[in-house]
């Protein structure tokens, strides 16, 4: 047992470990570079349980990471088992207190290790979720928790590209507000281990604006609508090609925008199928017309939401290994890199 002890205690195997994981990471990155289709989809994933299914199915392109994560295994025991051997004897000896400052930076890699870890193996990333202007949409795999978008601010230019970005949400749990902040430019909006961040931005239409009887009627997709007399309709399914089969049912011949109808639902479920290729276009039905007038056009931001149940572990671990690192730098003494003035 003690040799095992010693060889992990070992400051050569410390200088190994770090050269070996120097190379077989440049290594990586020259193969992200070259095939960066393949692992910019990793992004999107969760690491161990993707290692675990389609990492098998492409050892040649991800060998590197299994040969990482073990390598980075055993650095970690390296790290603990050296700081453990250092610290008692410290204390055994009854070294100086300035003796122990660079076993805090160690214990804060570790804890920052174990948030690593913990968001390698659990928790979810949802990419591409749209959120109109004053609209909101489900969290996934958050039961009840919503997130609405309330505002956004952007600055850019085409020679300085993105400048400033800020788009103020708010999060409802059972439509109660839980909590409200301002996503910016890697700066995330994080709620229990959930982290919001923007993704992009642009507009599109969000809805129709229709007149029936003299009215104007403004009707956001897939929601419902009234009109004056009392009638309520909705917005169904769009059809981007739109064709009826021989049974007279709608279906989409492609997914080109060549002959686009939108469903109209009466609240006896009857169908009415509108034009959308133009502002004019009506339908008759139920005794009534609907006439296309315009389209509600709204800003919209596109989320990657995603939970890391590590990320508060990273948080308190990269804040013990500054504190740490601050120690060590000011207040260590001769033996720091930075020295005292002595009074």
């Amino acid at each position: 047992m003690s040799k095992v002890w010693r060889f992990f205690a070992s400051i050569y195997l410390t200088i190994a470990l770090a050269f070996v994981i120097c190379v077989v990471a440049a290594l990586g990155s020259l193969l992200t570079m070259k095939y960066p289709r393949f692992y910019r989809g990793l992004d999107h994933e969760i690491l161990f349980p993707w290692l675990a299914d389609e990492g098998l199915k492409h050892l040649p392109l991800t060998g590197w990471i299994y040969a990482l994560v073990f390598l980075v295994s055993l650095f970690t025991i390296n790290t603990v088992v050296c700081t453990l051997d250092k610290v008692f004897l410290i204390l055994k000896s009854k070294r100086p207190v300035q003796s122990l400052f660079p076993h805090i930076v160690h214990v804060g890699f570790f804890i920052a290790l174990l948030g690593h870890l913990a968001g390698s193996v659990g928790g979810f990333r949802s990419q591409g979720n749209v959120v109109f202007k004053g609209g909101s949409v489900p969290v996934p795999n958050a039961p009840g928790l919503t997130v609405r978008l309330n505002e956004m601010e952007i600055k850019g230019s085409e020679e300085q590209g993105l400048e400033y970005l800020r788009s103020n949400i708010t999060l409802l749990k059972d439509g109660v507000e839980v909590k409200a902040g301002d996503i910016e430019m890697n700066g995330p909006v994080i709620y229990k281990g959930i982290a919001f961040y923007h993704l992009d931005q642009g507009t599109s239409p969000a809805g129709i604006v229709l007149s029936s009887g003299g009215e104007a009627i403004e009707a956001d997709f897939d929601a419902s609508f009234a009109t004056s007399d009392g009638a309520s309709f909705s917005l169904g399914e769009i059809y981007p090609d739109f064709a009826l089969d021989a049974d007279g049912k709608p279906f989409s011949r492609s997914n080109d925008f060549s002959n686009p109808h939108i469903e109209i639902r009466s609240p006896g479920n009857e169908t009415a199928f509108l034009d959308l290729s133009r502002t004019g276009t009506s339908v008759r039905a139920w005794n009534r017309t609907f006439t296309l007038e315009d389209f509600i056009i709204k800003e919209y931001a596109v989320l990657a939401i995603h939970k890391d149940p590590g990320i508060w572990l990273i948080i308190v671990g990269s804040g013990v290994l500054v504190a740490g690192m601050l120690l060590l730098l000011f207040l260590r003494g001769d033996r720091g890199e930075l020295l005292r003035q002595r009074g």
